[in-house]
């Protein structure tokens, strides 16, 4: 008999406890990571709970109302078409067992069918043991940069890319310190340099995260840290670092430009890299750029010039008629590979 259960409420305490029943999850299926992106205003967070003879598997995703698009107001009644997306970073199914996947994603496509929802969109994880079986479409994206930290730091530092060697000489000549803020007591020095540098970069509305959902993450104990480099005792570097079981994710931060001449960026890599190999952590995941191969995606790969891993999407559309309607009432959609279409 196959069970699927849907938990649509992160205060329930279920919700952690049947994440943590899994021995691989990760902390972006936890329910302090989804009531994050909730007050962000990405939808409603659901997680998906399914255990059939030898396989189990959760899912976390974000339900959103079509009718709250701007590109849809007044043209679509509220609380009747809706998508799924999972939440900025990683996710897509966790499976745990070799039992068959067909009935699984059988029971989950009838469910969302008879819920209203329209498509989803999967930001699978980069070692993801449910993407070669995902029944929908799966698109590889950029590639992402993964730091392992299974040798000593002097190997490390041979494997660093020759400039980064140079430029951590030069922050250690200028005498840069790090700070490692587990707590979140340093926020407002995070803000102030997170923000200019979304400023100064043109950054997307979307990236611009407030206040509270870093309050919320920072109710997130032990699965977070903020690593703040200082000159002089003052903040001019800063990076917020989820933490995993046994993996750390490089997520949000910035550098105040006045002192990119002293090379902290490079410094803030390099005792992030050193405090995850003292803390017993398997890898360092720095993330990828915004297109191929551009200058974040290399400044990235130069401190692991061999951890290149493929990142992969997931895409399925479950009505294809009202999917089709949405298109067609969107009139203009610019952008024809993004998914969903009508969101373009």
């Amino acid at each position: 008999m196959s069970i699927l259960k849907v938990i649509n409420d992160p205060n329930d305490s279920q919700w952690d406890i049947c994440v943590r029943s899994f021995s691989n999850y990760d902390i972006y299926y936890l329910s302090g990571y989804a009531k994050a992106f909730h007050i962000h205003g990405d939808g409603e967070p659901l997680l998906f709970y399914y255990e059939r003879e030898n396989l189990r598997g959760i899912n976390v995703v974000m339900k959103r109302d079509i009718a709250d698009d701007t590109h849809f107001t007044e043209k679509l009644p509220k609380g009747q078409y809706f998508d799924f997306a999972t939440p900025y970073g990683y996710g897509g199914w966790l499976l745990e067992g070799e039992g068959d996947t067909a009935p699984l994603f059988a029971a989950y496509e009838e469910w969302c069918i008879s819920h209203g929802i329209v498509s989803e969109f999967v930001r699978f994880q980069l070692t993801s043991n449910s993407r070669e079986r995902y029944p929908g479409q799966v698109i590889q994206r950029t590639n992402n940069v993964v730091r392992a930290l299974d040798c000593s730091m002097d190997q490390m530092w041979m494997d660093f890319e020759h400039k980064v060697r140079k430029n951590l000489k030069k922050a250690e000549s200028a005498g840069l310190e790090i700070c490692v803020d587990l707590q979140g007591t340093c926020l407002q020095e995070f803000l102030r340099i997170y923000y200019s540098t979304m400023d100064r970069n043109d950054a997307k509305d979307s990236y611009y995260f407030n206040e509270e959902f870093f309050r919320q993450i920072g109710q997130m104990q032990g699965n977070f840290a903020y690593f703040h480099v200082l000159l002089h005792g003052m903040v001019i570097s800063t990076e917020l670092v989820l933490l995993g079981s046994d993996t750390m994710y490089s997520y949000l931060g910035g550098t105040d430009a006045e002192y990119f001449a002293y090379r902290p960026n490079d410094f803030l890599k390099y005792e992030i890299i050193r405090w995850g190999l003292e803390h017993g952590y398997k890898n360092f995941v720095l993330g990828g750029g915004y297109g191929k191969d551009d200058g974040i995606f290399r400044y990235k790969k130069s401190f692991a010039p061999h951890g290149i891993i493929p990142f992969y999407t997931g895409q399925k559309v479950f009505d294809f008629e009202i999917y089709q309607k949405l298109v067609t009432l969107r009139k203009e959609c610019n952008e024809t590979d993004f998914f969903p279409q009508y969101r373009a």
